[in-house]
């Protein structure tokens, strides 16, 4: 089949989707497939196009067996709801108009967020007759409305009614968790149309490493107890919290929260540690894509936090590489969140009510104390992660989803 994938982030940018789909779109070609990618020229996360890059409204290149058509999209350094709106409608724009350059396709991938993406499915659709699979990464508008960054009731309405558009005219909606499908039924989508696809994570290239590495030792965290926050620092993350839980901890001099990410919550998560002089908080902006291995492994043990009801409509995928590199998870979550069940379910760690620091703190302090605990959370995730959310498995489920929606069939 002719295979088009649509996704706004790709490598060389380190932002787990793009990467996903990278690895997706190389699996796909492996099996005789003809893949297109269309992507932005990189950019994210700092809002600059990276060195060595120069935007242009369209470019062709060759990876592997895959072609890519890198699009311009706007960027800027600024993290404002404009220059948001600006990258996701320009890359909307220029996206749509590569794709209908090309010869037509038999079945496209689009995943969300953003749901702009959904624009230039339903597009290809009705001017290309492309049917299309929308894989559902968060959910959205419910995420921004939970998080309060929308409020006005009739973009809420608009949005809303897009959604639905988009589902009503996808061949397959694909999700990666038990929640998000039980969400969207309720939105009323068809049980059948539903996917579940579980993200994934290639545990042969992020493997467990000794906490005693060339990361660490760079960055002076030999010898240290580091608390791990690894990935994207969103709006919905609700990782300020770390601060109150770094700042009950300050007495143990030993203990160190790592921050290894970008993210539009970054700085104030930043600012406020510098605020209350916190010592024992580092932040560093994500790294190559080949020390992840070492990040993740210089942790004793990993957290993830999502801000109250966030655990409804986002499932940080974080998750998945503390588990391959054989770390214990902490997450600060919501009781009935997909992230609580697929911790409790393999057995990686131990989950908290969210905005609750004390526990988060009493959490840590437990597994600090518990050397042989944390090596049997940590190897209990990581064969977890090889047993259901390995690379292969997962990318030869989307190639026969994409086979039933490219022949339409049920």
């Amino acid at each position: 089949m002719r295979i088009l994938i649509i996704c706004q982030y790709f490598p060389p940018e380190v932002a787990p989707i793009g990467v996903m789909m990278k690895e997706l779109a190389d699996d796909l070609a492996a099996g005789g497939h003809r893949v297109t990618v269309v992507t932005g020229f990189p950019s994210h996360p700092a809002g600059v196009v990276f060195p060595g890059w120069r935007q242009r409204l369209a470019r062709r290149e060759r990876l592997g067996g895959v072609d890519v058509v890198r699009c311009y999209q706007f960027s800027s350094p600024r993290r404002t709801t404009l220059s948001r709106v600006l990258t996701y409608a320009s890359f909307g724009l220029t996206a749509l108009l590569a794709s209908l350059r090309l010869p037509r396709q038999d079945v496209a991938l689009l995943p969300s967020p953003p749901l702009t993406n959904g624009l230039i499915a339903i597009a290809l659709s009705r001017l290309r007759g492309v049917p299309y699979v929308f894989n559902v990464q968060d959910l959205y508008p419910d995420a921004a409305v939970n998080a309060g960054v929308i409020t006005d009731q009739r973009l809420i309405g608009a949005l809303r009614r897009l959604e639905g558009a988009i589902y009503g005219r996808a061949r397959r909606v694909a999700v990666i968790s038990e929640g998000f499908r039980n969400a969207i039924v309720a939105k009323g989508q068809p049980a059948d149309k539903v996917d579940l696809v579980y993200n994934w994570l290639d545990a042969s290239e992020i493997a467990p490493a000794p906490r005693d590495n060339r990361f660490a030792r760079a960055h002076g965290l030999v010898g240290k107890f580091v608390v791990l926050y690894s990935g994207t620092i969103g709006l919905i993350s609700g990782a300020a919290l770390l601060v109150d839980c770094a700042e009950r901890l300050a007495r143990h001099r030993d203990i160190v929260f790592l921050f290894v990410g970008e993210g539009v919550a970054k700085d104030e998560v930043r600012d406020l540690a510098r605020r209350r002089r916190l010592a024992n908080m580092v932040f560093l902006p994500f790294q190559p894509r080949q020390l992840l291995p070492l990040v993740q492994s210089t942790a004793d043990v990993s957290v993830v936090t999502l801000g109250p009801g966030m655990g409804r409509t986002s499932v940080p995928s974080k998750v998945l590489g503390y588990m391959a590199a054989a770390r214990p998870v902490i997450a600060s979550v919501d009781a009935d969140s997909d992230t609580r069940s697929l911790i409790e379910r393999a057995d990686c760690g131990i989950t908290v009510a969210p905005g609750d620091a004390p526990a988060l703190a009493d959490a840590i302090l437990a597994l600090r104390r518990d050397r042989a605990r944390r090596a049997r959370l940590g190897r209990n995730g990581r064969d977890f992660l090889r047993r259901y959310c390995e690379r292969r498995a997962a990318t030869a489920a989307y190639q026969r989803l994409l086979a039933r929606a490219g022949r339409g069939g049920p």
